[in-house]
């Protein structure tokens, strides 16, 4: 067989091997891109809805110890809607409550831990100690929450 002849087999056998190789790593590459980015946002929504829910409990803690100490008193209406969304608020928390080190970072979960914990039921304390003391760790455990999203989410995408 003559050098020629040979050439042109190894361009015919690269190509072959290249028109099944090459499809093969772009469609391997692009799902690995594709679960990524769903990861991704997977743990966008999982700080999201945290982020939102521990707001909201802030905010009807921050209202209530505000209506406590200087009034006007909240009305019922107001009081139960609030309710409503409140256990609706903590519901979402405590589904995340031990998935710390899985979808989010252990630091979160631990966070939301102490929410929780700060939530129960206030037992002998004046409303507004309650409130005061619920308020207050809310609103550091947000800015947690959101350090840890700010952190996570830098380095997943």
């Amino acid at each position: 067989m003559k050098p020629e002849h040979w050439i042109t087999l190894c361009n015919l056998l690269l190509t072959a091997v290249g028109l099944y190789l090459g499809p093969k790593i772009a469609v391997r590459r692009s799902l690995e891109q594709f679960r990524s980015q769903k990861w991704w946002e997977r743990k966008a929504s999982a700080y999201d809805d945290m982020i939102r829910s521990a707001s909201r409990l802030c905010n009807f803690h921050v209202q209530c110890f505000d209506a406590v100490t200087i009034g006007p008193r909240l009305s019922d209406e107001w009081v139960a809607r609030a309710d409503e969304k409140n256990r609706e608020a903590i519901g979402i928390l405590e589904t995340f409550k031990y998935s710390g080190g899985f979808v989010i970072v252990e630091e979160a979960g631990e966070s939301v831990k102490r929410i929780l914990n700060a939530l129960d039921s206030p037992g002998s304390e004046e409303a507004h100690e309650y409130h005061d003391r619920a308020s207050d760790v809310l609103l550091k455990e947000v800015k947690v929450l959101k350090e840890c999203a700010a952190r996570d989410l830098k380095t997943a995408g």
